[in-house]
């Protein structure tokens, strides 16, 4: 009887219509989020659930798109270029401890810069100090300590550069972006 209910077309089109609103409802409360932590961005798509640290030592570009999962720890800084996408459950952070000393170690941080057209795959760590390129590729699950030349294919922790994909240039309008000072 429910199963004759739910399969009739009028029934199907208010469900339909009903999920339409919620995705619509989530994808307006990302960008609200967003907005909130990180005023200075201009579109960025992040999902409900990126932890961010410090966001107000944490510099996107545009058109910068944050997965689901993902931690971005700016303690010390973080500069996302234009169109960087991160994959989900990347850990980005600055912070760390120095175990040079005896106990309790201190905390230490380092400013991470990454390029405008970087992908970062799935699972991926980005540790402070750390400099990568433009339109560099970083694989799934590399955890990266060392910097990246523009253009790389970096996999594996530790990370390897595995291979120097062709130069492809960035749009001219979206290059100067990365490199303007905010004016807000």
């Amino acid at each position: 009887m429910l199963r004759a209910f739910f399969a009739c077309s009028p029934v199907r089109l208010v469900t339909r219509g009903i999920i339409f609103l919620i995705q619509q409802g989530e994808r307006i409360a990302n960008v609200a989020r967003a907005r909130a932590m990180l005023p200075q961005s201009r579109d960025v798509v992040m999902h409900w659930s990126v932890e961010v640290k410090f966001p107000e030592r944490i510099k996107l570009g545009t058109r910068v798109i944050v997965g689901p999962g993902t931690t971005l720890g700016g303690d010390a800084g973080i500069v996302l270029g234009d169109h960087v996408r991160i994959s989900k459950d990347v850990v980005i952070e600055t912070a760390g401890l120095d175990f040079s000393g005896p106990a309790p170690y201190p905390h230490v941080a380092k400013p991470i810069v990454i390029g405008a057209g970087v992908w970062i795959g799935t699972r991926a760590i980005i540790l402070g100090g750390v400099t990568i390129g433009e339109r560099a590729i970083i694989g799934a699950g590399a955890v990266v300590t060392k910097d990246v030349p523009a253009d790389a294919i970096v996999t594996g922790a530790p990370s390897l550069i595995r291979s120097r994909k062709p130069k492809v240039p960035l749009p001219e309008v979206h290059q100067a972006r990365a490199h303007e000072p905010d004016n807000a």
